[in-house]
């Protein structure tokens, strides 16, 4: 498997409350889901793929962990 360098816009709940924020991974497509949810992501939609804009980022569905 190919890893890539992704980023992420995430909605994370590290307490009692969610934040957005930026995260970046490094794995393979298949295991970017796993690899967040790790970091503690709760819902994400990538923004970039090595280096590159995903177009449409913004109006994209959230993808659940």
């Amino acid at each position: 498997m190919k890893k890539q360098h992704f980023v992420v816009n995430a909605i994370m709940k590290p307490h009692l409350h969610e934040c957005l924020c930026p995260v970046g991974a490094v794995c393979a497509k298949e295991e970017l889901s796993a690899a967040l949810k790790a970091k503690g992501v709760i819902r994400y939609k990538v923004k970039s793929i090595d280096s590159e804009p995903v177009e449409g980022w913004e109006k994209a569905d959230w993808v659940t962990t």
